[in-house]
């Protein structure tokens, strides 16, 4: 009986000081840095990434240039890790209304800690950018900016 409560208080002064521990994290200022996850899915998949995206933005740019279309489609992501190696793929799980596009990690990147895409902007615009890395969606854009 004795060896029961003993249990019982070790049990009790274990959650007391999970909850402390939990309540003072919950107080904690918040720091910048990437989004929260949306979903239990997308929380999963940042946690298996070994890149995190810190900004990431999309525009339509509708000036032609030199040897450039005339709607030409712009991704641009920076990383939390301004020293991280990555390279960002177009998947053929892209739809007509969702670009997909896979972040994997490179031995060189064009430029640490930023992700670039292009393509010619399809007539119907997407409605969405996601971005997947080991599997899973780490980060969506729902906004696509249009540049004149």
């Amino acid at each position: 009986m004795h060896l029961i409560r003993e249990k019982a208080l070790q049990s009790r002064a274990f959650l007391a000081v999970l909850a402390v521990f939990t309540a003072s994290c919950a107080n904690a200022a918040p720091q910048a840095g990437p989004p929260a996850p949306k979903t239990t899915g997308q929380a999963l998949a940042q946690f298996a990434c070994p890149h995190r995206i810190a900004e990431a933005n999309a525009w339509v740019n509708h000036m032609p240039g030199p040897g450039r279309a005339a709607r030409e489609l712009h991704v641009d992501v920076r990383l939390v890790e301004a020293t991280d190696t990555a390279v960002v793929l177009k998947s053929a799980a892209s739809t007509g209304d969702t670009l997909v596009l896979e972040i994997r990690t490179a031995p060189t990147a064009p430029v640490a800690g930023r992700l670039a895409y292009r393509e010619p902007a399809p007539e119907l615009l997407y409605k969405k950018i996601s971005f997947f890395c080991r599997g899973g969606e780490i980060h969506a854009i729902d906004r696509i900016e249009r540049v004149y």
